[in-house]
């Protein structure tokens, strides 16, 4: 998992320093940042075909303090959207004096709404942990992944590892467990996906089985046998641990269930879009990148996969599972209720479309079997400064149709910022 000043996953934290820009040797198409942090900047379309091409108006909230970083929002049971991201350092200010020691902790804000309003930003010091995800399960119960750095100081064994917190309340409190160190090597850099699918019990009619993928960092040939799609029936209460899904040759740094999502098409098949790094087996795409020289993280890619009996076997989507291009990742897919496929993701380097590192959407009208990232390209937000910081996040759309975006980005002042934007979709115009 990457640093939260985004220095490469390999590299250690230097604790003391407030931050430290990350800058790759690579040939980045550099672009300014388009708007300032305060704006409501419309969302733009880049080469329209479907869309119409009229900039979309969006209402954009400011939330948090600087150093708030990398939201995630959801809509809950009760009908309220809860927005998590993590902090670090001390507490107002968020800043990382000299021999203080680095605790990253979960941090949240709700609306009653629809996000046209926020509320106040809550500090929870006893959720420790980093790069939070929320999946709101169909009973109201909320299942939250994190990573939990070896050098946080919160953390005893000294080397990284995930976790998953479950709330039966909408999140006021949280109960947690560790992913390993059972059933993973000694040590383990544990790794989850960022959603979870439920899914027809196929054992108990009318309720639900709720699939969760965990999975290891730098396996290596151990990647594939570290594998698990837990399976849970009561809701996350506990897990069947036992299945070991055949991922075909899986081998990368990242875990084939690590920095990503997997969505549940309609006719069944699951969907799953994964972060592949620079130096595994699977970046290369068998195209001119354009990128000549590449170094850390910031130009990993993504990769589609896809199943269809239920996760137990997975295969690339396609020929190669090709899925964007190199510097794409962090995706994030969203049932629209048109229909259509929303899926939101990061351009952390070598943007291609003209607009500032930030984050951006593209839509498939055909369940997620094609994808177009150069047409209909939805600029969502573009306003960071710097090599890295900016984009991650996800959408979420209510019941009046609005979609609710949140993401962050790095300020001018050099430190990371979140918003929450409003918006709406228009519909797609007939086929050319």
């Amino acid at each position: 998992m990457s640093h939260p000043i985004e220095l490469t996953r390999r590299v250690t934290a230097l604790i003391g320093v407030a931050l430290i820009l990350y800058t790759a040797a690579v040939d980045y198409r550099q672009v300014q940042a388009d708007e300032g942090p305060t704006s409501n900047a419309p969302i733009r379309i880049v080469a329209p075909h479907r869309l119409p091409a009229d900039d979309i108006d969006a209402q954009r909230t400011p939330l948090g303090v600087p150093n708030d970083y990398k939201p995630w929002i959801a809509r809950l049971a009760n009908g309220e959207l809860l927005i998590v991201g993590f902090c670090y350092g001390g507490v107002p200010s968020n800043e990382l004096a000299a021999g203080e020691p680095y605790i990253e902790r979960a941090v949240f804000w709700r609306s009653d709404d629809g996000g046209r309003t926020w509320g106040s930003r809550e500090e929870r010091n006893d959720i420790r942990g980093r790069e939070f995800s929320l999946n709101c399960l169909s009973d109201g119960t909320l299942l939250m992944p994190c990573h939990f750095l070896g050098n946080d100081a919160a953390n005893r064994d000294g080397y990284t590892y995930s976790k998953l917190f479950r709330s039966g309340d909408h999140g006021h409190s949280w109960g947690e467990i560790r992913i390993g160190p059972d059933g993973f090597p000694p040590k383990a850099n544990t790794a989850t996906d960022w959603t979870v699918i439920e899914m027809p019990n196929s054992d108990a009619a009318g309720q639900s089985c709720v699939l969760f993928g965990v999975s290891m960092q730098h396996g290596g040939e151990k990647a594939g046998a570290s594998v698990r799609l837990w399976q849970s029936r009561n809701s996350g209460q506990t897990w069947d641990r036992s299945l070991n899904p055949d991922t075909d040759g899986w081998s990368d740094v990242d875990g084939f269930f690590s920095q990503s999502t997997t969505h549940r098409c309609t006719s069944g098949k699951l969907l799953h879009a994964i972060r592949v790094d620079r130096t595994g087996p699977h970046w290369k795409l068998p195209s001119t990148s354009g990128i000549k020289v590449e170094a850390g993280d910031q130009g990993d890619r993504m990769m589609l996969w896809e199943s269809t009996d239920e996760g137990r076997t997975w295969r690339r989507h396609g020929q190669d599972g090709r899925f964007g291009t190199y510097g794409e990742m962090y995706p994030r897919f969203l049932k629209l209720q048109d229909g259509r496929l929303l899926l939101t993701f990061t351009v952390r380097s070598n943007s291609t479309d003209g607009h500032s590192l930030g984050l951006r959407a593209t839509i498939s009208s055909d369940d997620g079997e094609t994808w177009d990232f150069r047409r209909d390209r939805i600029v969502i937000d573009a306003q960071n400064h710097g090599a890295s910081g900016g984009g991650f996040g996800n959408t979420i759309q209510i019941d009046d149709g609005t979609l609710i975006t949140c993401y962050s980005y790095r300020g001018v002042d050099g430190k990371t910022h979140i918003e929450a934007a409003r918006w709406r979709l228009p519909a797609s115009l007939p086929t050319p």
